[in-house]
């Protein structure tokens, strides 16, 4: 018999041999991409630092993955029949359990998290968590407001980056829950592309913003103090700075810049999607440490620059609001600053770490 009838012969009876009994495809595991994340996985390169101790008296809870919880992603296979639409349709009803029941355990949420992990590939789930489909909103969002923390930690592996319509959500949920440390965390501060990208250059250390509610006096005052690293070098390059933070349930923002008249000026104003208000008083001061000086013995701050109202008749709306509001509408208020601050290499205006240190305090409107 010619050797290639042999050939097709011997495959032939391999072939039916296979045909005669079971036989199981194995596909090899893939790590996921997303094992590795820890909660610094939405860190951007402007994120400011938080001490717990010296924030808010009473502080929305931590958002930080610390229940182990494993998630397993799917691998894609070619032997789903079922299209994209009937899986996303068939997840959902399982997310929004996860957002919005409150007796559930941690080992329930690992369960079914994994088994949304198991019905989409890791790209289609991330895409279903982004997407306002949950009462106009996103899965997060549900998960900030109802404060579940596992489902929110559990899921947000799957999300290498936000979208910016996710972005937006995420900036209501944490205004309306008015927690400024996650709001930080997830990095979502309108900031100025140009100055991120001089930081980078610099190598320059994350500023940091603390917030403090002023109990025992008024529910509507809060303190929000600024330490601005690099600040002289990176305001002469970029001629913009803006540091934003959230109080009292809105956005605010705090900025230094050139103004029209090419004077240097510091402000604060509302960001969107804040609600308007109207400040009862408020002050601004502006202050360096020099130099620290022996132990006991420091050298108070030095203060370079206050500003401030007693009384304020103003209300403050963001930028671009067209609502209607009692009074006269001010997106902004600011002051002048002298040239010494910003101009000049002087090191008794800015302290040896090149940080200019601001603090902002408010008092507003009682509705």
């Amino acid at each position: 018999m010619p050797y290639y009838q042999q050939s097709v012969l011997t495959l032939w009876g391999r072939v039916g041999c296979l045909a005669q009994r079971p036989y199981s495809i194995v596909l090899p595991q893939r790590r996921t991409p997303f094992a590795s994340l820890n909660g610094s996985a939405f860190m951007a390169t402007k994120s400011e630092v938080i001490d717990n101790s010296k924030s808010i008296a009473s502080s929305p809870p931590s958002y930080d993955t610390s229940s182990n919880i494993r998630i397993k992603c799917r691998q894609p296979s070619i032997f789903s029949f079922l299209s994209v639409r009937q899986r996303r349709a068939t997840v959902l009803p399982r997310i929004r359990d996860l957002v919005s029941t409150t007796n559930l355990s941690p080992s329930s949420i690992e369960l079914i998290a994994n088994k949304c992990a198991y019905d989409l590939t890791a790209t289609e789930l991330s895409d279903l968590l982004q997407t306002l489909n949950i009462e106009g909103h996103t899965a997060l969002y549900w998960a900030i407001v109802n404060h579940r923390q596992e489902a929110f930690s559990a899921f947000r592996l799957f999300i290498s980056k936000l979208s910016s319509e996710c972005s937006s959500d995420l900036r209501l949920a944490c205004m309306r829950t008015s927690d400024h440390a996650l709001f930080l965390k997830l990095n979502l501060q309108n900031t100025d592309a140009q100055d991120k990208s001089l930081r980078q250059f610099l190598g320059c250390p994350p500023d940091e913003i603390e917030v403090h509610d002023v109990r025992g006096l008024d529910d509507n005052q809060f303190v929000a103090s600024f330490h601005i690293r690099m600040f002289q070098k990176r305001l002469c390059t970029t001629r913009k700075l803006k540091c934003e933070f959230i109080a009292r349930g809105r956005i605010w923002s705090l900025g230094f810049e050139m103004g029209r008249k090419g004077k240097w000026i510091v402000g604060f104003g509302l960001s969107s999607p804040s609600l308007p208000v109207s400040p009862v008083c408020y002050s601004i001061v502006v202050e360096t440490l020099t130099r620290k000086g022996e132990s006991g013995r420091e050298t108070p701050p030095k203060r370079v620059f206050k500003g401030g109202s007693k009384t304020c008749e103003q209300t403050h709306v963001p930028l671009g609001y067209i609502g209607k509001v009692d009074g006269e509408k001010f997106e902004r208020t600011s002051w002048t600053l002298g040239d010494q601050l910003v101009t000049y290499d002087d090191l008794t205006d800015v302290d040896c770490d090149k940080i200019l240190h601001a603090k902002l305090e408010m008092t507003l409107k009682k509705n």
